[in-house]
């Protein structure tokens, strides 16, 4: 079934691994069986899935959920969960409101690193085609929209920056050549 335990590298050591890699084949069903749900039956399994405990989850569904074939699919979908996630995560009967609300604000949060994991995950897919998706900060899709409406200035701002850069390096190099030049008269 799992990859055999592997040895510290190169096998120093003492200390066994007791990380495992799942079946790849086990992995793959597991990937059809998520394909083939529809997105509500597919958002209740990945609902139910963020909802349990990192440390007691399924660690096959956590390949296939975090497989290129469906990060894109629980990325769209994560937005949804956290906004209504009684939809997709039925509240357990008699639950009381202080209690419902701690369960939602710990979904919400595991919700978050998830789609977290899922954006490390895609990104990483697509730089190996050779891109790279713009960063998720807010400062920089800022300077961007900035560099986009005002082209120009942006462009002036560069240049500036730039000739800065150029000018100190400059003075690093006669700083650098003048303490060689000293030492050398020695």
């Amino acid at each position: 079934m799992a990859a055999p335990q592997q040895d510290a590298p190169e096998g120093k050591g003492n200390r066994q691994s007791r990380w495992t890699e799942p079946d790849p084949e086990v992995v793959a069903a597991k990937i059809e069986a998520f394909k083939a749900l529809t997105n509500r039956q597919f958002g209740a399994e990945l609902a139910a899935f963020i909802a349990t405990h990192e440390s007691k989850r399924d660690p096959i569904a956590s390949y296939a959920i975090r497989s290129p074939q469906l990060t894109q699919k629980a990325r769209r979908l994560i937005p949804d969960l956290v906004e209504q996630p009684d939809k997709y995560l039925p509240p357990p009967p008699g639950e009381p409101t202080n209690a419902r609300s701690r369960r939602l604000a710990k979904f919400r949060g595991r919700a978050e690193k998830e789609a977290q994991l899922l954006y490390y995950v895609w990104a990483g897919l697509v730089a190996r085609r050779g891109h790279l998706l713009p960063e998720a900060s807010p400062r920089s899709r800022a300077r961007r929209r900035l560099a986009d409406e005002y082209p120009e200035r942006f462009l002036e701002l560069v240049r500036e920056e730039e000739d800065s850069d150029r000018a100190r390096a400059e003075e690093r190099r006669r700083q650098r050549d003048a303490a060689q030049a000293a030492a050398a008269g020695q």
